[in-house]
């Protein structure tokens, strides 16, 4: 799509104001070394948000999950159960993503934002009729899923109800998703914290209002957990796309543009997606293999492992807040010409993530048994939580490494190699130990996590090869 056929098409350039809004956060174009202090701070205005945004709704997700963890060892199970099909779906809509993100920054890096704006429609009309799909699947094949994933007899309705609630949110969820990488990609990462924020709020309101009861509102327990988070995903989506129409933005929507699919831009956009769909294929394949061998030990221990992952998932958000912020980066830098800008940002941007890596491993050795408490008052689901919680201070080196790296390579549009690096630790280090470890030296919930701290390990050796060898900043996208 030419710079002709775009302008026809009504859309437009953004003015001097915007574009000097957006390049804010991308001191490159000043065509000057940088200190560190400058790229730390650059970092940090950059992340904050994005960090903020997750780190409240995990805190808000700990809540809910406390709620319905006090309901009952099943509630907890029957909706950790949901989790890893309704992760593979929206594994196809973030590999799509990572795509759009990689094209969106290296064009808002080189200036040209007719093109930026293309990706950007075909992004979201991909992601509604994908979303349309998936949710109608999630819906029909509810109870077969849940059975597939190992529920036991006193968990499978329920989780069928909830998986059928969680399906519809799907559709809610991808557009939502697709809009914060579009943003981020172009060097905004407020807008996806605001509606993102809201909607975990209202998240949590409805959750305690609908779970418990309220006035004329009867209490619903785990169903009314299941609307309430429908609810959210529907808030989030409606602030979103009313985002996208926003006039102040460089890649902003308007009614008179096209809204129709363009092969040629989607082709671009899956170049680089292709092998992102395929790290999150094998990933999220891992992870559901992975929760099918942890099932078998288990309610208790699949509550306990709910926990576990609801904690350290407060980590992840930091991290992943910098992993967002690497490719964003690294794409914009890389658009910019300046490679070697892109390499400094990574590098700071590890620093950064490792202080906050091994300060919250240390909290999690030292009060896994208090923080467990705040899920449930089941004694042995406390009990097998706080084992695992001694040992993730593990697992945080490497998963700071990887998770931030990755980033940086997938900002370059370089997504071959998280693809190789995710078959390998996932399928042959996690799953493979996993199974020998609990199905065969019985070394129950620890040995699944002592698997999972192999896989992080083996992921972020490989990916330290890459990201040395600089063939990333090569990458033509």
């Amino acid at each position: 799509m030419d710079v002709k056929t775009v302008a026809a098409e009504g859309r437009r350039l953004p003015d001097k104001q915007e574009k000097r809004r957006f390049s804010v956060q991308h001191p490159s174009d000043a065509g000057r070394e940088l200190t560190k202090a400058e790229i730390r701070k650059t970092i940090m205005s950059f992340s904050w948000p994005i960090i903020a945004e997750l780190m409240l709704m995990s805190l808000i997700g700990v809540v809910n999950l406390a709620m319905v963890g006090h309901l009952g060892a099943y509630a907890l199970s029957a909706a950790g159960l949901t989790n890893q099909p309704v992760f593979i779906c929206l594994a196809v809509f973030q590999s799509f993503n990572v795509g759009a993100t990689a094209l969106v920054s290296r064009f808002i890096g080189a200036k040209d934002y007719q093109e930026a704006k293309a990706v950007v429609i075909q992004t979201l009309i991909v992601s509604a009729i994908l979303g349309t799909v998936l949710a109608m699947i999630g819906v029909i094949f509810s109870k077969p899923i849940v059975l597939g994933m190992g529920a036991q007899p006193d968990t499978v309705e329920h989780a069928s109800m909830y998986m059928k609630y969680m399906a519809v949110g799907i559709l809610f969820q991808a557009i939502p998703t697709a809009v914060a990488s579009i943003l981020r990609g172009a060097g905004n990462s407020r807008i996806p914290m605001q509606y993102n924020i809201a909607s975990n709020i209202i998240n949590a309101i409805c959750g305690f209002v609908l779970i418990y009861g309220m006035g004329l509102f009867p209490g619903l327990g785990l169903q009314g957990a299941a609307i309430a988070s429908t609810l959210a995903k529907f808030s989030a989506c409606v602030m979103a796309v009313y985002a996208m129409f926003r006039s102040d933005l460089p890649v902003a929507l308007s009614w008179r543009d096209r809204f129709r699919l363009e092969l040629s831009i989607l082709k671009r956009i899956m170049n680089i997606g292709i092998s992102a769909a395929g790290e999150q294929f094998f990933m999220r394949f891992g992870l559901m293999i992975y929760a099918i061998i942890i099932a078998r030990l288990g309610t208790e221990a699949l509550a306990a492992h709910q926990i576990c992952l609801s904690v350290t998932q407060l980590l992840s958000n930091v991290i992943n807040g910098f992993s967002m912020a690497a490719s964003s980066f690294t794409g914009r830098n890389l658009g910019a010409k300046r490679p070697d800008l892109a390499e400094r940002y990574c590098n700071e941007l590890q620093k950064i993530g490792l202080l906050f890596s091994v300060s919250a491993g240390l909290m999690f050795f030292f009060a896994g048994s208090s923080i467990s408490k705040i899920y449930t008052s089941d004694q042995e689901v406390i009990r097998q939580a706080a084992e695992v919680l001694r040992i993730t201070i593990l697992i945080v080196v490497p998963q700071n490494y990887l998770s931030i790296v990755a980033g940086c390579l997938r900002g370059a549009g370089d997504t071959r190699w998280p693809l190789i690096s995710s078959f390998i630790g996932m399928i042959f280090a996690r799953v493979g130990l996993a199974a020998l470890f609990v199905l065969v030296f019985h070394w129950g919930l620890v040995g699944a996590w002592m698997a999972a701290i192999s896989d992080q390990s083996v992921r972020s050796v490989l990916i330290y090869y890459r990201f040395k060898s600089g063939k990333w900043k090569e990458i033509v996208v």
